[in-house]
């Protein structure tokens, strides 16, 4: 058995990883082109994304929210205002997220500001959902307390016979993380996995090799 496969249950896969050798000149197109090559590769929830923030005394938390697009600016995903992320977010803007995708041995992270989309643009992200989740939306209030479940059911239920979008909650905002830095890790199974760190300069972007 192999040092590797002591530690892992994929220890056997190991995808090709050409731009390691010759690095694009930027890291946001290798990023779509790595979440579509997951998604052609049966990957479960490929746009799955563990955002870590922290309130103003430096406390992280965490938690998974789904990449809605990816642009030449960043990522976006939306979220309440008023819940946890969202409130840490207005006071540190700042946060860092990781897809980590078990079937293909690789992982993503990106991190950098977070800058709330405008309301137009919150009202696209709103509007693309479908229908059938403005209900239960609408009436959440993201991350406080929850006295009575039996009622909020009821309120999201007399919401669905709705056919028609319902408006976007003020609470609902759009959010872009606006990557800083950029690291691509490839698994091998000589346990030197491949990282490859892209780190956002005056003008562009420094990559640097890192060691496993």
């Amino acid at each position: 058995m192999t040092a590797a496969r002591f530690e892992t249950l994929t220890a056997g896969v190991e995808l090709e990883f050409p731009e390691y050798e010759t690095p694009p000149a930027e890291p946001l197109g290798l990023v779509r082109a790595w979440v579509a090559r997951a998604c052609e590769l049966g990957v479960r929830e490929p746009k799955a994304l563990a955002l870590a923030t922290a309130d103003a005394f430096g406390r992280p938390s965490s938690r998974i929210v789904t990449i809605i697009a990816i642009t030449d600016a960043g990522l976006l995903f939306a979220s309440h205002a008023c819940s946890q992320k969202g409130r840490e977010l207005s006071v540190n803007p700042w946060a860092s997220g990781l897809l980590y995708w078990r079937e293909t041995g690789q992982q993503l992270i990106v991190s950098g500001p977070v800058v709330p989309l405008s309301g137009g643009e919150s009202d696209d992200l709103w509007f693309a959902r479908p229908v059938a989740l403005h209900p239960a939306t609408t009436v959440s209030r993201q991350s406080e307390p929850l006295h009575d479940v039996a009622a909020m059911r009821a309120e999201i239920t007399s919401l669905e016979p709705c056919a028609a979008p319902l408006p976007r909650p003020e609470r609902f905002t759009g959010y872009r993380l606006e990557p800083a830095t950029v690291e691509f890790w490839c698994a091998s199974g000589d346990r030197l996995h491949r990282r490859l760190q892209y780190t956002r300069v005056r003008g562009g972007w420094e990559t640097t090799r890192l060691q496993p």
